[in-house]
């Protein structure tokens, strides 16, 4: 039950990480879903946001641990600013897939990923500061 709790306060740390986002970073968008899940396009697009940070926490725990030890030779040889590019290219994976569950994250290209990626990072760090104490 512990585990359930924490991937759902996860979820729910990346979606308000994830608004933060798009409305700081110019280039990321989210327009919400291609049909209505619940009549009210409010109620639509925080369901999109929640849906996004589901898909993000997915792809960071698989495809980021497989990208970064593909990437160590190089993240060694910049001095590990190129995890900045391997967290660029995860968010653009999490948009792409987003974009093929009708979602719509729109990443305008690798700067915005790039800025996306750190803020994201920034604000789900922050985040899960504030929230430290809820962790079961």
């Amino acid at each position: 039950m512990a585990r359930l709790f924490n991937f759902l306060l996860d979820v729910i740390i990346t979606a308000l990480a994830l608004w933060a986002v798009t409305a700081l970073v110019p280039g990321i968008d989210l327009v919400g879903p291609s049909t209505t899940w619940t009549g009210d396009p409010s109620n639509d697009l925080v369901l999109a946001f929640l849906a996004v940070a589901a898909i993000f926490i997915v792809v960071n725990a698989v495809v980021s641990p497989i990208l970064r030890a593909l990437g160590l030779p190089i993240t060694c040889l910049t001095f590990g600013l190129f995890v900045l590019v391997l967290n660029a290219a995860v968010f653009a994976l999490t948009g792409w897939l987003s974009n093929q569950f009708g979602l719509g994250l729109i990443i305008d290209g690798f700067w915005p990923a790039l800025i996306g990626a750190a803020v994201l990072a920034l604000a789900r760090g922050l985040l899960g500061m504030v929230t430290g104490g809820l962790r079961q």
